[in-house]
Parts: C-alpha cells; structure tokens; sequence
C-alpha cells in the first residue's frame, strides 16, 4: 500500500505517524513545500516577544525523527503541483525536475495560508505575516536589526491580538488597526470591549472602526491607509485571518466547503474515492449543530490528521466535530470562548438568550481573588446551553472546558447548574463562576 500526504505540518505529520505505527509495512512518503516539519505555529508569538527563547523550540518533530524512529520517507522542498485521482498520481516539482507519483491513498494536509488582501505583499519589504517558522525568523530578524519605534497590527482576530502583546511587550509602539468598532465577531461585544479595554490600558493605541484602504510603501517605513486616515509606522503585521489551501484539491475535482475549505465527512473522506483532507485545508461540524464550518485550530488539525492516518490504515474511527473553544492571553488578562456565537445561534432559529454575569475567581476574601465576566448563551426554545465565554484572570477563564463539556453533551442551563464542581478558596467561591452563571441563567430562559 502506498501512501502520500501532502504537508508535513500537524495534520500531516500526525496522519503519516499514525499510518506507520498502525501499519508498519504501509509506504507512507509526505511531501512538503517548505523545510520545516511538525512546528508549533501557536508559538510563533510567544518566541517574538521573547517568551520562547529559540525558533527550534517551536519544533516538535524533526526531520531526522521523522525518517529514522517513524521510517516515514520524508521529502522537503517538493511541491505538489497536480493531482490527478483516475490516475491516482500527484505531480511534484524539485529542484526545477517534475515527475509523478503513483498512490494507492492520499492525503491532503495543505494547510492555509494568510489572508492578504489580494495585495502582493513581495512589494512591500516591511509588511509581514506570523503563519509559520518563516515568518517567525523573518520578524525577529527584522526587529533586531532594525529595531522599530512603531508597528502596526491590522486584524482584531486571535493572531493580531497576541501579536499586540508580542511587539508592546518588547517596548515598540504598537497601533491595532480593525476594521470594526469591535474585535472579531467570535467575540460577544461584552467581551470584546473587556479586551479592548484591557489593550489600551496596556498602551496600545487603537485605530477601530477603520477599514484597510492600502499600504504605501515610504522611503524610511510604510503608511497603512484606513478609510478613517493613514498610519505611519516602521513596520506592518498583516493578521486578517487564513486562506485554506484548497485550490490544488480544487484543480483536481474534489468538492469545496465552508471557506472554500475542502469538504470532508466524520472519516476525514472528501469527495473522491481513496483521496482525504484534515487540518487547516479541511471543513468540519459543529458538534451539535447543522453548521459545517472552517475551523484553523491547532487541537482540530491534530485530531483530523490523527484519524485520516487511522482511517487509511484500516479503521473506522469519527471525528466527532469542533466547538471553536479557543483561549488566549493578552497582557494581564485571559478570554476564553466555545460553542455558538449568539448571531449563530439566531440565524439557525435557536431563540438564543445571552446572560453575562460578573463573580469572582476565588473566594472574595482569598489573597489574589480578581472578578470575572462570564456570558453564557442558552436556547430558550429547550433551555439547551449553546456557546459561552470568559474574561478574567489568565487562569480563571480555563473554565472555558466545563462549558464545551456541557453543549458537548447537551446539557441545559438546569443540568449545568447541577454539577458538583470542586471548591475550596484558593481555586473558587463556593458557587463557581460557571454555577453561579448558571444560577442566574436559569431565571431569565
């Protein structure tokens, strides 16, 4: 049996692994574009403002690993260029040489790529994007060398925000530039403004409400033009989301989904017979709803990956879907979100009822208690909990899984309020945040 995965990133890496440890005599051959394998892209910020202190830190897997302990026939700077499932060949281009190769299974782990505006960002030396190991030494290079006084940030989404944190925390000047009044709509404008408030507190000059008309590159810097007014800094981060890498799968035939991702069932099958998808390039469900979604999160793209190489490998195994919980630090404060927005909830006629509830994090007599906002939003059609979210104390918003466990399991306010969660002063108030947002919801729903 012979194998090929396209990417050698999370999905990728975790589907060629998962095939050689179920099915040792399998031929599994991963061809990747780029020279780095496996790396933690969620790092990427963290190893800019210095938190991390070594790009090869972000690595999880090497090359050498890859082909030695998990005898995977690792090929790096070998782009996929066609795909042709009759055949079942993949052309690859090396060195400047073509050829083709035969596969009995194949897998497409592409990944996505930043949203650029369709601008050619080539023309713009001082632009950049935080997307993978690359990015990360360019900027890095770029702030020690030239040691920039002022850098924009345009995007109000996860990246940006941690990027904001990155660059202020390094001592530049740093300006958020967003195209709306409020952060990224997976953020309820309850705790979008918690962040917003956090960010200028810290320093940040905001520039909301401001949409991106260009860039312009300066003799010494770059002005970034908003229908509000132009910017003038040393240096742009451009962070207005990912593009999934869809259009060679697209080339070949197989059906698109959500965001133009690539459409995938429980079993990580797309459209075409013996060809798979998983990670970034690839759709899934919402678990528990009729909503097929382009989620780019690094805990999906493992578990994707994970089972596409389990499925070709011989076994059945569902993904059983995505809840877009996601958590993030910015400064002194932690936010946290899962399940549906209340927009979402609306659109598919779940007469959603958002309730936001400020309590504290510990008992309010114990040294270091903090308040805590917490939204959650409850159908009031059935009183079913659909999504919430968390701003407070960095570790106070990892509550955020007790909610994804709940709309996992469809649980109603009245459920969630009878679990028996731990207690004792240093961790919770008697009624946790989580209960006692609970406590209060079930009186409005």
């Amino acid at each position: 049996m012979k194998v090929i995965v396209i990417g050698g990133d999370a999905a990728g890496m975790s589907a060629a692994s998962q095939i050689k440890r179920q099915k040792p005599e399998y031929e599994v051959t991963v061809f990747e574009r780029g020279t780095y394998i496996s790396y933690a892209a969620c790092g990427i910020p963290y190893y800019i403002g210095g938190a991390v202190g070594r790009l090869d830190d972000l690595i999880e897997v090497s090359p050498g690993e890859a082909r030695e302990k998990r005898k995977i026939d690792l090929r790096l700077g070998h782009r996929v260029t066609a795909i042709d499932p009759n055949a079942r060949t993949v052309t690859v281009e090396s060195d400047g040489k073509s050829f083709d190769e035969h596969f009995d299974r194949l897998i497409i782990a592409t990944g996505a790529r930043p949203e650029t505006l369709g601008m050619d960002l080539s023309l713009y030396p001082d632009v950049f994007t935080m997307n993978d190991l690359s990015d990360a030494g360019k900027i890095n290079g770029f702030v020690a060398e030239k040691k920039p006084g002022r850098i924009a940030v345009i995007g109000g989404g996860y990246i940006g925000i941690e990027a904001v944190e990155a660059f202020t925390g390094l001592g530049i000047e740093t300006v958020l530039v967003h195209r709306r009044t409020e952060l990224q709509r997976s953020f309820e404008k309850e705790i979008s403004d918690i962040i917003i408030q956090e960010m200028a507190e810290k320093g940040v000059e905001l520039r909301l409400g401001s949409a991106l008309k260009g860039l312009e590159q300066k003799k010494n810097g770059i002005a970034v033009l908003t229908e509000a007014g132009s910017i003038e800094c040393d240096a742009v981060l451009l962070a207005v989301g990912v593009v999934p890498n869809s259009e060679l799968a697209a080339s070949a035939g197989i059906p698109l989904g959500a965001k133009q991702a690539i459409r995938v069932n429980e079993f990580m099958e797309t459209g075409v017979e013996n060809v798979y998808a998983a990670g970034d390039c690839a759709t899934s469900r919402m678990i528990g709803f009729p909503l097929e979604v382009h989620t780019p999160l690094a805990l999906k793209a493992n578990k994707q990956g994970m089972l596409a190489g389990m499925n070709v490998a011989g076994a059945r195994e569902a993904f059983a879907g995505v809840m877009n919980t996601a958590v993030m630090k910015i400064f002194d404060l932690g936010v946290s979100r899962t399940g549906l927005s209340y927009g979402q909830a609306r659109d598919l006629g779940l007469d959603p009822e958002k309730v936001v509830v400020q309590s504290r994090d510990r008992a309010r007599y114990y040294p270091g208690s903090q308040t805590m906002t917490s939204l959650v939003i409850v159908s009031r059609k059935d009183r079913r909990v659909l999504g919430a979210q968390m701003a407070g104390e960095i570790g106070s918003v990892k509550r955020i899984d007790v909610y994804s466990t709940a709309i996992h399991n469809r649980m109603t306010i009245d459920g969630l309020f009878d679990l028996d969660l731990a207690y004792a002063p240093p961790f919770s108030p008697v009624y946790d945040p989580v209960l006692m947002t609970a406590r209060v919801a079930r009186k409005k729903v």
